[in-house]
């Protein structure tokens, strides 16, 4: 089977989340081939799950601190991107995983674990989708099995940490912050470049990829998905939201 790789680029937060929608909707028609991207976001970004109560998150903060704030398709917990760690998303039909989420989750996370010993930096899983290096996380992952049987996840590995804003957006404490988080910087002084390198090269391993950029279509379905779906995130008064977290503070999505 042929994958698509769509290399990293940084956009902002109500895009990134449109692209990867848009990127779902080709693969579905038929349009695309199952799909590995790469970005980061611009400015630093708050992700909220999709069902998530958005006052578990600092919204003044948010203005403050000029963060972008998103309402994800996925669901789980708040996650705070900031503009220097890594972002993935793999868009492809589930029976590429034999019909499970479970061997999705684990072939796809397998993934940044194999890049992080590459790096070495010693990584596990836990709850199915959290990399965690020395009991915290580095890396949170949440997926979503949509329509025609197409399989997303998305997550991010962090490669540092300001441990000073990262709380405040997200209403933990500081201490619980580094109790909890781990990034690459803190194990390797590694440069960005050659960790996104180490990444791709793992996502991209055994595969017979084609390097495409983002089609005309794909581009235009995103910055209308961008101004219609992803600039708010208010939900319809039918949905029921949750009280989460953050998921740097309880394992799973």
């Amino acid at each position: 089977m042929r994958w698509r790789l769509i290399g990293q680029e940084a956009y902002g937060a109500a895009m990134n989340m449109a692209i990867d929608h848009a990127i779902y909707e080709s693969a579905a028609n038929g349009m695309a081939l199952p799909t590995i991207r790469f970005y980061k976001w611009m400015p630093s970004s708050v992700s909220l799950g999709a069902y998530q109560n958005q006052n578990e998150i600092d919204l003044e903060g948010c203005r403050k601190n000029n963060i972008g704030v998103v309402r994800r398709m996925t669901g789980g917990r708040a996650v705070f991107h900031d503009k220097e760690d890594f972002t993935y998303s793999v868009i492809a039909p589930i029976k590429v995983f034999g019909h499970s989420i479970g061997n999705a989750y684990g072939e796809i996370c397998r993934c940044i674990i194999n890049a992080l010993n590459d790096l070495g930096i010693q990584a596990s899983l836990e709850n199915r989708n959290d990399v965690m290096v020395g009991g915290r996380k580095i890396s949170g992952n949440a997926a979503k099995l949509l329509d025609k049987g197409i399989y997303l996840q998305h997550g991010t590995l962090v490669y540092g940490i300001d441990f000073e804003l990262m709380p405040k957006i997200l209403k933990i404490s500081e201490k619980t912050a580094r109790e909890k988080i781990a990034s690459i910087t803190q194990f390797k002084k590694i440069n960005q470049e050659k960790a996104y390198e180490t990444l791709k090269n793992n996502f991209i391993e055994n595969k017979n990829i084609k390097i495409e950029k983002l089609s005309k279509e794909e581009i235009k379905r995103a910055e209308e998905l961008a101004k219609t779906k992803y600039d708010s995130i208010e939900v319809s008064n039918d949905v029921l939201l949750r009280n989460k977290g953050a998921c740097y503070v309880l394992g799973g999505e």
